[in-house]
């Protein structure tokens, strides 16, 4: 088996997922997805004072060109201060558990998704505001933790496995239906060695580097899986920042890693020790931590969305179908996107569950 020959395989995904992108405006890939994501952290500019454009304040149409208008932002339906489903997995395996899913299972957990109008964003674009999705659209993230085999696997004769989770996802990409994101949160000292960054050792920083290249995200969960509520202070700041390091060595090319998958969905005492630290001449900083609480994500445009506290639901029949019936059923919660994400839109009557809406966002915000 050749290392080399998983660079070659995710040059050609990656240049058919940029042609794809160029096609259908869509941006799978090419080179602004790449730098995008071998930038510390997307971010959006703040203004003195946000913008707000009402359904009283404009008589323009509902053209599909300039500025967004509130009678745009209607006909589409867009509630950028709707809920998010945040999917966590783990194995991906021929056998059905409580914590793995089989390659079929877990692609009608996509074509299920694609049906219900859903469009895959990573953990720091939530975190972040910077959902860059098509008009109509809701945003979904799919996270994947502990870097089984199963998740990424490269065959003897160095092609993708179509049955691990990145080869499924990637032949929906390049079928023109979906787009390659996700967030991976890779183990890289642990006993069972099939789940250190994915098995295949000399294959290791192939892998992560192909995943950024494609547009995916690589996040931390620690060196060891350490259950940062258990350990000393000193050990946590050290796996924390070391797990950081470590992942980003091996990608190289100015790659920062964000974001932070708590194992055991455990906290610490205080946040702090999350957001950043400094072990040795190692320091860290995280903007984004994903937990285990399984409910919808409040949108990161409201008071009630926290980017330390980011709950996940488990990715399975079961809690799956129940998160998209409950957006089915109460679709005035659900987040729909008016496909600019220089702009924030969302109805003036807006469900109380979901929040009020930042005052600080930095940027046109459209209500009607």
């Amino acid at each position: 088996m050749k290392p080399g020959r998983v660079l070659r395989f995710a040059a050609t995904a990656f240049a058919v997922g940029a042609f794809i992108g160029l096609v259908s405006g869509l941006a799978f890939g090419g080179t602004a997805s790449q730098s995008d994501n071998l930038s510390a952290k997307t971010s959006v500019s703040k203004s003195p004072a946000t913008e707000v454009v009402s359904s009283a304040s404009t008589g323009e149409d509902a053209s599909l060109e300039g500025p967004m208008t509130a009678e745009r932002a209607k006909a589409i339906g867009a509630n950028e201060m709707g809920l998010i489903p945040v999917l966590m997995y783990h194995l991906i395996e021929p056998e059905e558990t409580e914590w793995a899913r089989t390659p079929e299972n877990f692609r009608s957990d996509i074509a299920l998704l694609e049906k219900e109008g859903f469009w895959p964003i990573n953990v720091r674009d939530l975190a972040s505001g910077n959902i860059d999705i098509p008009a109509g659209k809701s945003p979904v993230v799919i996270t994947f933790d502990d870097s089984s085999m199963g998740q990424y696997h490269i065959l003897e004769d160095g092609s993708l496995d179509p049955d691990c989770a990145v080869g499924i996802i990637q032949a929906e990409v390049e079928a023109g239906r979906w787009a390659s994101r996700a967030s991976f949160f890779p183990l890289i000292d642990v006993d069972v060695s099939s789940r250190e960054i994915f098995g295949q050792p000399e294959l290791k920083r192939e892998k992560l580097r192909s995943l950024v290249a494609w547009g995916y995200e690589v996040g931390s969960h620690t060196v060891t899986h350490l259950n940062l509520a258990k350990a000393s202070r000193q050990e946590a700041v050290k796996q924390l920042a070391q797990s950081q390091q470590i992942l980003e060595d091996l990608i190289g090319g100015g790659y920062s890693v964000t974001s932070l998958a708590l194992p055991f969905g455990e906290y610490p005492a205080s946040d702090d020790l999350i957001a950043s630290g400094q072990y040795q001449d190692i320091t860290y900083r995280y903007t984004a931590a994903v937990s285990t609480a399984g409910e919808l994500c409040p949108s990161p445009f409201s008071n009630r969305f926290r980017a330390l506290h980011i709950p996940r639901i488990r990715g399975s029949t079961k809690y799956l179908t129940a998160a998209l019936d409950t957006l089915k059923k109460n679709p005035e919660l659900r987040y729909v996107s008016d496909g600019d994400p220089t702009t924030v839109s969302a109805p003036l009557d807006l469900d109380p569950t979901l929040g009020e809406m930042l005052d600080d966002l930095g940027r046109p915000v459209v209500r009607y």
